[in-house]
């Protein structure tokens, strides 16, 4: 009978406090749940880098004030530019007679018509030599009556130059020549031009097109 007793005791008591009850099981439970997270998050967390640790991207400084930026891969042209080719008149002390006109027609006293020029006639004291007007190889050696004798001296990079209405050539094809290496007399041999007396016709190409000599010559404001 004792222990009945006892039992409805317990029971009434927790019949009772039952509101108390549950609510101190929720509480432990809420600090047990924060006690686990903050438990787990110590163990998750990352060191903060230091003051003066490089970090990727970052642009430093280095001895001699010189910038390092390691994300910068743009290469540095440090070739330099190459010098502009200088002509050496291929005519000592020779006077233009016909100029260059390829976007106008100048008067031919031999053909008796209006043309277009591809190049600048120079003429000279009798007997003057032409002179290569810059470092080569002589490509061509051709002869025809309206061109007379010409020759031909590929300088490189698609850059020519010839020299017509020339007596006979001193140099062969192949020959490896100099600026101011002389090629042969000037004289008539081009009959198409053949009133202007004895004279060299001088034109320059690249890639094959002709183009001014005055891209390459000095003579006075021209």
């Amino acid at each position: 009978m004792k222990g009945k007793a006892n039992t409805q005791k317990v029971k009434a008591f927790f019949k009772k406090n039952i509101y108390y009850i549950v609510m101190v099981v929720c509480i432990l439970a809420i600090a047990a749940m924060i006690t686990v997270a903050v438990v787990l998050g110590g163990k998750d967390s990352v060191e903060a880098p230091a003051p003066d640790a490089n970090l990727p991207g970052d642009v430093t400084e280095q001895p001699g004030g010189n910038v390092n930026t390691p994300d910068d891969d743009t290469p540095v042209d440090t070739e330099p530019e190459p010098e502009p080719i200088v002509f050496t008149i291929p005519v000592a002390s020779g006077t233009v007679i016909k100029d260059y006109a390829m976007d106008s027609l100048v008067w031919s006293s031999t053909l008796k018509q209006y043309r277009v020029h591809s190049g600048i006639d120079f003429a000279g004291a009798e007997g003057a030599m032409a002179v290569a007007a810059y470092d080569g190889v002589v490509s061509d050696i051709t002869y025809d009556a309206l061109n007379g004798y010409v020759v031909t001296v590929d300088h490189g990079d698609g850059l020519s130059t010839l020299y017509g209405s020339l007596d006979e050539p001193v140099v062969s094809k192949g020959q490896v020549v100099s600026a101011s290496a002389q090629l042969g007399a000037i004289g008539v041999s081009a009959t198409g031009e053949m009133a202007d007396g004895d004279h060299l016709h001088f034109e320059v190409r690249l890639n094959g097109e002709v183009v001014s000599p005055y891209d390459y010559l000095t003579l006075g404001d021209k």
